[in-house]
């Protein structure tokens, strides 16, 4: 390939840089809406009544833990809540390694005192899209684990 085809691969033309006649936008995108796991081990019942919807929380990465090589701390300032589901945090932990940046809110707090599905959090990055238009489903509006499907009902197919 030689250097003008190159070019013209990156976006470059002869005048300088070639700008795609397409619309780009900068968004906030929900990627996560679930239950955090471990309430009861952590520090979550001594905070639990300073706790409100909408509440800003924070993820951290936890390289060393030694049961789950992708765990994802969740605090509240310097209160540790618990983890992301470990059958959910793949992502979310390469993510955070590579630097990007999210924000966690908390999306439903129970004051009952069952802890296993107690506090859930939602958890939104920004990503640049093509298009603004995005596919609306239900699913943005539900944690994954209160989705009614075969999977989580526990049915047999």
């Amino acid at each position: 390939m030689n250097r003008s085809d190159f070019l013209k691969v990156l976006g470059l033309g002869t005048t300088g840089l070639i700008i795609p006649n397409t619309t780009w936008s900068q968004r906030p995108v929900k990627i996560y809406d679930n239950y955090v796991k471990g309430l009861a081990h952590y520090q979550f019942e001594k905070i639990r009544s300073q706790l409100a919807i909408g509440q800003q929380l924070f993820l951290k990465r936890e390289i060393e833990n030694s049961y789950d090589h992708f765990a994802v701390e969740v605090y509240c300032e310097k209160h540790k809540l618990g983890y992301l589901a470990a059958y959910e945090n793949i992502a979310i932990a390469n993510m955070l390694e590579q630097g990007v940046e999210f924000s966690a809110f908390i999306s439903k707090i129970d004051t009952k005192e069952v802890l296993f599905d107690a506090l859930a959090i939602e958890i939104y990055t920004t990503i640049v899209i093509q298009n603004p238009k995005v596919i609306q489903t239900d699913l943005l509006n539900k944690r994954a684990d209160d989705t009614l499907d075969q999977y989580r009902a526990g049915f047999k197919l």
